[in-house]
């Protein structure tokens, strides 16, 4: 799960950067092996995993090591969040596992620059060094950090625990989205074939109220959109609006449809909200609306792409490349739309 920042920050001393952990991620991480990627002296990328069964250390650092390695990574610093043990601070929980990734990502140019153990991201929590019982501190306040003030000013939010942004995303009730769902098959069956430019149109239009709009969206503009982003060329040319002054309200739309929209079609706008997190750094919350795509239409293109680029911890920033050849295909639909329109006018 992979998380960056959108601009670079300068940290005073350890437990800050440590403190950050949570906004770099999204969440407040628990049972976890947090791993700050540096490259040229900077935190590049942040990952996170679960912490695994002792026979799975070998297989998670060779999984680790083709990201860090197609990153860049000339070292890493990792951090273990959860329990103590019971003799703190002489053992440190999963001291084998820091062993182990030190010698293998080590063989691979890496170097595991520090490794620390916290117990919780947390004011006062104390921290320990792995590799220097003598390198110690507690944490600061991580809602008085540098990275929280710059996540903030970015409309970024950053939860309890991943649970927490995972039920941002919790769906609509039942009997809601079964509603909607008859509604989407008697507009399928009634109206005209859709035409790629107009619904990409609808789209950018229902984009453009989010910020005037109060209150939910209408099942009948819920449908409308649903049936829009079904088509595979209008959702793929909303990508486009990630690399626009629109990102921040395409996202909160991308959003609401994901709660909102009947399955399979919750796909569309689950995969476009974890093209858009991703694409602005926040790989926490990608995952969870891959999650929630995968749910919805188990094997969606899309979501594979996605999923695989989440996995291998490629770049947020390589992602606007396909932004940028969105917008290309964005304005030939809504050329060929307006052309359309023109010819009927005239007829």
């Amino acid at each position: 799960m992979p998380t960056t920042l959108p601009k670079p920050i300068r940290l005073r001393a350890a437990g800050d950067l440590y403190a950050a952990i949570p906004h770099l991620m999204g969440f407040h991480p628990t049972e976890s092996l947090v791993v700050l990627v540096l490259r040229d002296g900077t935190v590049s990328m942040t990952m996170r995993v679960d912490l695994p069964r002792p026979r799975h250390r070998g297989l998670l650092a060779a999984q680790l090591e083709m990201p860090l390695l197609e990153q860049g990574a000339d070292g890493v610093i990792l951090a273990i969040i959860c329990a103590p043990s019971e003799h703190i601070p002489e053992e440190l929980p999963h001291e084998p596992l820091v062993s182990t990734l030190t010698n293998s990502l080590g063989g691979h140019g890496i170097d595991v620059v520090e490794a620390v153990w916290m117990q919780a991201c947390e004011k006062g929590a104390p921290w320990f060094c792995y590799f220097d019982l003598d390198c110690h501190g507690t944490l600061p306040d991580p809602q008085a950090s540098a990275v929280a003030a710059a996540c903030a000013s970015d409309g970024n939010v950053t939860f309890e625990s991943r649970a927490a942004m995972a039920a941002l995303v919790t769906l609509d009730s039942v009997e809601a989205r079964e509603r909607r769902s008859v509604l989407l098959d008697e507009l399928m069956n009634t109206a005209e074939p859709p035409e790629p430019g107009a619904e990409l149109r609808r789209v950018r239009d229902a984009v453009d109220a989010v910020e005037r709009r109060k209150g939910p969206l209408p099942d009948g503009e819920i449908v409308a959109l649903s049936r829009a982003l079904a088509q595979p060329e209008v959702r793929d040319a909303c990508l486009s609006f990630a690399v626009q002054n629109r990102a921040r309200a395409a996202e909160r739309l991308w959003l609401d449809l994901t709660r909102s929209c009947p399955s399979p079609e919750r796909a569309e706008p689950a995969c476009l909200l974890a093209f858009f997190a991703y694409h602005r750094g926040d790989g926490g919350l990608a995952s969870v609306a891959l999650d929630v795509a995968e749910e919805a239409c188990f094997g969606h293109s899309l979501a594979r792409l996605l999923r695989g680029a989440l996995s291998a911890a490629l770049p947020p920033e390589e992602l606007k490349t396909l932004a940028d050849k969105a917008v290309v295909n964005a304005r030939e639909l809504l050329a060929a739309e307006a052309q359309s329109s023109s010819g009927r006018t005239h007829s």
